[in-house]
């Protein structure tokens, strides 16, 4: 096997402008019957040192027709998108028709809500990536590789980058953030977040959370958590902090120590739910802890840094409020 063949494939690689003609060359160089592997048949032939100048030559050919069509692979799926984008592209210059049809969302309407009571107590407010990678999802949040949720039965792999996901909770902007701002922290991440479930009255495979996050040097404790959270619920429920009963239920999550899970007390009115004191009934409504030390030397911190985390999903909130019972409602409109 010489370079003129390797040259040769190389300049058959340069004609290829689709991924189904790709595949059909990556087979017959690299496949089960292709060029390479039967070659590799002639290897019982050969005395111990041609076995082992064959095997070097073949294995370093081997590595750079797998690199080529990798680049080649890379070129189409980007010269692709370009096509799309230039097809799909949006004049946003245009004037509106008519400016007064139509209206805000209900989940843009909380989102925009939320993000500007936030701003102005001082708290960073951040969307994050919604696509990001093993490291900001799962590993620098103390889960480990045996977890669940990193099954592709739980989780939305990226094709052809299996360390690329669609995130599935807000929390990886949270170690963008202790990675990229340090400490002290205060802040609160919203966005869309994917999960693998079938889209039904409850569970949708798209959904949105709200995430709040402190940190710092100075002490942090529980009872400070417990006050931001009813802050939260007091201000999306439009009520008094004072209407607030919370309880907090241990529970585990692999990013805090210790976890747990805030229930409140609510009661009915009009098919909504009413937060209150004067309620007789308990609902999970969060998660909540204290910051792992595992997550703050996954960020390159102090290990001995105080902080809190706790999250909720947006669309259950505003389900709870205005008594939707279905949502695919909120999807759908």
């Amino acid at each position: 096997m010489t370079m003129d063949l390797l040259n040769n494939w190389l300049s058959q690689l340069e004609k290829i402008n689709t991924i189904n003609d790709l595949n059909n060359f990556k087979s017959s160089i690299l496949g089960k019957s292709g060029i390479i592997n039967n070659e590799m048949k002639k290897i019982s032939t050969m005395s111990d040192d041609e076995k082992k100048e064959f095997g070097k030559n073949i294995n370093q050919l081997k590595q750079t027709i797998e690199q080529a069509i990798s680049n080649k692979r890379a070129q189409i799926n980007a010269t692709y998108i370009e096509n799309i984008l230039k097809q799909d592209k949006i004049d946003v210059t245009l004037p509106c028709v008519n400016s007064s049809i139509g209206n805000r969302h209900i989940i843009s309407t909380y989102i925009s809500r939320i993000k500007d009571h936030y701003t102005k107590r001082g708290f960073t407010v951040i969307e994050g990536n919604e696509v990001d990678t093993d490291f900001f999802n799962f590993d620098a949040l103390n889960i480990p590789a045996h977890h669940p949720a990193r099954q592709e039965s739980d989780t939305f792999y990226i094709d052809g980058y299996p360390d690329t996901l669609l995130r599935t909770q807000t929390s990886t902007a949270q170690i963008h953030a202790m990675l990229d701002i340090g400490v002290p922290i205060r802040m609160i991440s919203m966005g869309k977040v994917y999960r693998s479930d079938n889209l039904d009255i409850t569970h949708s495979p798209m959904f949105h959370q709200i995430e709040c996050l402190v940190v710092d040097s100075n002490p942090i404790s529980i009872r400070n958590m417990k006050s931001e959270i009813q802050k939260m619920l007091a201000f999306i429920f439009d009520t008094n902090i004072q209407n607030i009963a919370m309880r907090l239920r241990p529970s585990y999550f692999p990013f805090t120590e210790p976890g747990v899970e805030v229930d409140c007390k609510y009661k009915k009115l009009d098919d909504k739910i009413v937060l209150s004191r004067e309620g007789d009934k308990w609902m999970e409504i969060a998660g909540a802890g204290m910051v792992h030390p595992n997550v703050f030397s996954a960020c390159k911190l102090p290990t001995n840094l105080f902080g809190f985390a706790f999250g909720m999903g947006l669309e259950r909130l505003i389900m709870l409020k205005h008594g939707i019972n279905d949502i695919r409602i909120l999807c759908e409109h």
